[in-house]
């Protein structure tokens, strides 16, 4: 995972040559839990889009926030559920490793 690396000041998504945007979505919002100590950048709900990689899942936030991208690559997301629950939104749940020798 990394923390502000790929996006753009105009709000896009920045990706290797050798990647390409496979979709898009808006309107999402991600939130973090069970991290000691939380960092400020981790804080609360961000709201933004979603860019889908071959490689990897894009976080770029929305506005002026500590955290303007996050990047969750495929091989370091872990017990992934997709849940539908009856009243509320879908929304997808899961755990994601940080590199070696990242935090």
């Amino acid at each position: 995972m990394a923390l502000n690396r790929n996006h753009s000041e105009g709000g896009g998504v920045i990706v290797n040559n050798s990647e390409s945007v496979l979709m898009t979505y808006d309107h999402i919002e991600i939130t973090f839990s069970d991290i000691e100590p939380m960092p400020d950048a981790f804080k609360g709900t961000k709201k933004g889009s979603v860019f889908l990689t071959p490689y990897r899942v894009i976080f770029v936030s929305k506005g002026k926030d500590a955290m303007q991208s996050f990047v969750m690559p495929f091989y370091l997301l872990k017990d992934c559920e997709i849940k539908q629950p009856v009243f509320g939104a879908n929304y997808i749940k899961g755990t994601v490793k940080a590199e070696a020798g990242g935090t």
